[in-house]
């Protein structure tokens, strides 16, 4: 990676991956692979469980998650079909905190958060803790949701309550 990477950094428990999950990579990649000078770099923090559990407005669910270790292999294969689109590079960090390296990296430019309100709170906020550090803000991207077969939001938590799959068609 030079100096003159563009760096975009995003979060979550990416458990199951699904279509929102890959619209938020898209974006990212999309984002750091801008015209100019250097490629382009990704991070992804994937939420550690000890993280996902403090976290979670029912911490009961972050025992659903499955292992850190299955979460980034699934995670690295994503990437690597994703990835392989653009001339960006990608890194998959341990997220133990809900800023991650978003405070506080210098070299990172950009967020790509989810339109949820809590996420764009925390988003702010990583911002506002940057300029208290003397950084620069990060640019916050937002695609929009993902949508399922009648109109709702694409989740991890419905996918696990069985009520879609993956890419957002209904299950019985």
């Amino acid at each position: 990676m030079s100096h003159r990477d563009r760096v975009v950094i995003l979060g979550g428990t990416f458990t199951p991956i699904h279509n929102g999950h890959r619209a938020l990579l898209h974006h990212a990649f999309r984002t750091a692979s801008h015209d100019g000078a250097g490629d382009g770099h990704v991070v992804v923090g994937l939420t550690s469980p000890e993280l996902a559990t403090e976290t979670r407005s029912d911490p009961a669910h972050a025992d659903r998650l499955g292992a850190w270790t299955d979460r980034r292999d699934a995670l690295e294969e994503e990437l690597d079909r994703i990835g392989g689109a653009y001339p960006a590079s990608c890194e998959i960090i341990r997220l133990e905190d809900p800023a991650g390296p978003a405070a506080s990296r210098e070299d990172a430019d950009a967020l790509v958060t989810s339109p949820e309100a809590t996420a764009q709170r925390r988003a702010h906020g990583i911002n506002e803790r940057r300029l208290d550090a003397g950084l620069s803000p990060l640019e916050i991207h937002t695609p929009p949701f993902i949508v399922d077969e009648e109109g709702n939001r694409i989740s991890s938590t419905r996918i696990r309550n069985g009520e879609i799959d993956v890419h957002g068609r209904l299950l019985e």
